[in-house]
């Protein structure tokens, strides 16, 4: 493993100290004298520069390649401080009985908490302790499938829509996806994104993708030791295929047919009106595949209800969100070697995982947090590349969580943390 997988893993496994609820209030006052109102000081030697509003824009310039034009996304004064979420109250065989169609199924406990469901068409896989998901945020999640399933899976999971279709069929495939989510005392966001994808397409994706299940996780042992994660190696991403057994792997030579021609449909979890967002890892918590037999695929994580909220805590402006940005990027050495320019700000709540004494992170529990979400784009000059990055800060109290400059050597991409020393190569 390379240094710079290292740093995000060793990153990762501080978050329970950064990332505590009933986090103290923010010395607003400190960050005011810092931008005086939206006049930026910068650390470096650049002009002063002016931020100004513009209907829903934030415009301006902090220094001659540190550019903004960002549209406002849910801006707001004051916020509850966490909300507090637990897995939905539900044990896996009431999930089948509301999810199969036929109630003559067998069942198969597979061990790591996972629960296999299956009849003559359908599957269904349970794995509420977020296994598949990974050690450091893991998820409840479920999935549901018919006889392609794992086909399906290889290529839908962590597709991102190109362009999405606003189309009478498209609708369609958005409304079965939420009849079934419909079942589950669980809240969606409905703004769903769907795509068609010919079965010519399918078969070129497939066959990108037909690879065997993943290794496990190769977490370095210094990290193992510190965490306490070493039981906690990731089982495979595909879990279809994973429920089959060990053993299992794709068939290199399958084809999807016409018939298997659907819509992939996308979107997100959400818990009172407010969407469930990982740090770091933003991926839609709901993928579909919805071809004219019905939903040959369906992922959903995040399966949450709210818990309650804390009390309201001031928050910090998107001005002073773009500043925490920009003095980490006014400190790096090779500052001059790259141009951003931000082109979003949305105020977000993400969620944080709660760990046990022993340093497990477990999912019966979760919270969700304030945070600045910044899209920017970054120009490398000299290889003249052009990178999309999100950059994320705590809105209670302005500290930037993700660190895109390094300060020694070179820009570089990891989850920051002062607990971290870490020289780029």
């Amino acid at each position: 493993m390379n240094k710079r997988i290292t740093a995000v893993l060793l990153t990762v496994s501080t978050l329970a100290s950064l990332c505590a609820c009933g986090v103290d209030k923010p010395d607003l006052e400190s960050v005011t004298d810092q931008t005086n109102s939206t006049e930026v000081s910068s650390a470096a030697t650049t002009e002063k520069k002016k931020l100004t509003r513009q209907d829903s824009y934030i415009l301006g310039e902090m220094a001659d390649k540190f550019q903004v034009e960002a549209e406002i996304i849910n801006e707001k004064t004051s916020l509850p401080s966490c909300y507090y979420l637990s897995r939905i109250n539900m044990t896996a065989d009431q999930i089948a009985e509301r999810l199969l169609s036929d109630t003559g199924y067998s069942r198969d406990d597979m061990g790591n908490g996972i629960v296999v469901f299956s009849n003559g068409n359908e599957k269904l896989v349970l794995d509420p302790d977020g296994r598949s998901t990974g050690p450091f945020f893991p998820s409840p999640n479920l999935t549901y499938a018919l006889d392609k399933g794992k086909e399906y899976e290889s290529v839908v999971k962590g597709h991102n829509i190109n362009e999405s279709s606003d189309s009478d069929e498209a609708k369609k495939a958005v409304n079965r996806v939420k009849e079934m989510l419909s079942k589950l005392p669980v809240e969606y966001d409905d703004n769903f994104e769907v795509e068609e994808y010919t079965h010519e397409a399918l078969n070129e994706y497939y066959s990108m993708f037909n690879f065997s299940p993943e290794e496990p996780l190769d977490i370095p042992d210094e990290i193992q030791d510190q965490s306490n994660r070493s039981e906690d190696k990731m089982i495979s991403g595909n879990i279809l295929l994973y429920s089959e057994g060990k053993d299992a792997k794709l068939d290199k030579d399958f084809k999807f047919s016409e018939d298997d021609s659907c819509y992939i449909v996308t979107g997100n979890m959400k818990v009172s009106d407010l969407q469930i967002t990982d740090l770091f890892f933003n991926t839609n918590s709901i993928s579909a595949a919805v071809s004219s037999r019905g939903i040959e695929y369906l992922y959903v994580k995040d399966l949450y209800i709210p818990d309650n909220g804390s009390s309201e805590t001031p928050i910090i402006s998107p001005e002073q969100a773009i500043e925490s940005l920009y003095n980490d990027y006014a400190a790096s050495p090779n500052k001059d070697n790259f141009k951003v320019e931000i082109n979003k700000i949305s105020l977000n709540y993400m969620k944080e995982n709660e760990s046990s004494d022993t340093g497990k992170t477990g999912t019966s529990t979760v919270k969700l947090r304030p945070v600045w979400a910044l899209s920017l784009y970054i120009h490398d000059i000299e290889k003249g590349e052009e990178m999309p990055q999100e950059a994320y800060i705590y809105a209670d109290n302005g500290k930037l969580i993700t660190l895109l400059f390094e300060q020694e050597n070179s820009i570089m991409y990891y989850t920051g943390s002062e607990d971290i020393d870490y020289k780029g190569e």
